[in-house]
């Protein structure tokens, strides 16, 4: 067999306030990235973040993605937002280590943003207090793990907050990531976009 070798970019370095997508082992593919897309064409800075030293990330459909930094680059004074693709229960993208979930409290608690669609709600915002008494969304599935976090579930595809916005799951990717660019651009940007990318 042929060993091939990947040669991976210096990591990124943010210039100033900017997103950040959390990857993990397991990440849905299309929850992750398609927000990514839409964010860079709204011109928001955005950076995908790998939740170890190793960039490289394997999705849950087995797609390779190169993160542009890994999570020991990621300086918390930069972040505006904080965003969180699902994942298989079983999966280390939404089973977060303590050192992540402090990043995420500190975050949250200094008044930040964030994003999460799917089993992210749940899985990720849910042991942290976040969605505690706060009317939310994510994968219907996982609705009663959802209500013993203290989240009010809404059948809503997304729910948009004062600083947190949270989706039910692949099929309204394109929404949700169109909710976080109202909240962050405005509705005239979202507006262009639709009408750009056809999204009625």
């Amino acid at each position: 067999m042929t060993e091939i070798s990947i040669s991976i970019p210096v990591s990124a370095q943010p210039l100033g306030k900017a997103v950040f997508v959390m990857l993990g082992k397991g990440f849905d593919e299309i929850e992750a990235l398609a927000p990514v897309d839409i964010m860079r064409r709204a011109g928001m800075e955005v950076f995908t973040v790998s939740m170890t030293d190793n960039r490289l990330v394997k999705g849950a459909t087995g797609n390779l993605v190169v993160a542009d930094m890994s999570i020991s680059d990621l300086e918390p004074e930069l972040i505006d937002w904080l965003v969180f693709p699902g994942a298989d229960k079983s999966e280390n993208a939404v089973n977060l280590n303590e050192n992540l979930q402090n990043l995420i409290s500190e975050h949250w608690e200094k008044g930040g943003n964030i994003a999460a669609i799917c089993a992210a709600p749940a899985l990720v915002l849910g042991p942290l207090g976040i969605i505690n008494k706060v009317k939310a969304t994510g994968y219907p599935f996982l609705k009663d793990d959802f209500e013993r976090a203290g989240g009010i579930y809404s059948e809503d595809p997304v729910v948009v907050g004062e600083r947190l916005i949270t989706s039910k799951g692949p099929g309204t990717t394109l929404e949700f990531a169109l909710a976080i660019v109202r909240k962050a651009k405005g509705t005239k940007t979202e507006q262009t976009l639709r009408s750009g990318m056809i999204i009625s």
